[in-house]
């Protein structure tokens, strides 16, 4: 893969509209791991302050936040890791701890990726399976990850394709595959790195 597409697969992002602040509002200064902290925190507040105590359990234990960071716009998508934790102390109703770098950490892995391609050709699936260049490991959190599937679907792609690809991951998906932690869910990104859609793991 090309440096090129390797950073766009670390800082690209989709085109969920923003729930966070307008882009005006925001401090030139500001990095975007921070910007992202600080957007998941309100989020994460807002959480607590509606539903209790309770909150913090079901959006750490269920990955509510993981979850919520893939409608949060474009905020979020600069690093979903950031906004997690963020969103993880504002249900727990903590200060916030701003991170000092980006905490997303993106991994590929080649290994999971052919495992996928060749499930995928037993059950006829070769056309769409053989969209997807690059399979990386998305680390969100010290337990909590998402897999994106990098493709070579044209930006903002209309075709159903993506769908169907994220579709046949999740029906390949069981269990975690010998990782550490838990997914949560499947990205499939365009050509441009840009997200084209998301499905629950």
């Amino acid at each position: 893969m090309t440096a090129a597409a390797l950073a766009c697969l670390a800082g690209c992002g989709g085109g969920v509209s923003s729930g966070g602040p307008a882009p005006g509002s925001r401090s030139p200064s500001e990095p975007a791991h921070v910007v992202a902290y600080r957007a998941g925190h309100t989020a994460g507040k807002a959480v607590h302050d509606s539903d209790g105590k309770g909150a913090a359990v079901r959006e750490t234990v269920w990955g509510g936040c993981t979850r919520r960071a893939l409608q949060a716009g474009g905020d979020a998508e600069t690093d979903r890791g950031s906004w997690v934790r963020g969103c993880l102390d504002g249900v727990a109703n903590t200060p916030e701890r701003l991170p000092t770098g980006p905490v997303t950490r993106r991994s590929p892995d080649a290994e999971m990726l052919e495992r996928f391609r060749a499930s995928a050709r037993t059950r006829g699936e070769t056309r769409q399976v053989d969209h997807v260049r690059v399979l990386a490991v998305a680390q969100l959190t010290e337990h909590d990850y998402d897999v994106e599937l990098g493709t070579d679907y044209p930006a903002g792609s209309a075709t159903p394709g993506p769908e169907a690809l994220a579709r046949s991951f999740t029906e390949w998906w069981d269990g975690d595959h010998g990782r550490a932690g838990t997914a949560r869910n499947v990205l499939v990104l365009g050509a441009d790195g840009a997200r084209l859609t998301a499905q629950r793991i």
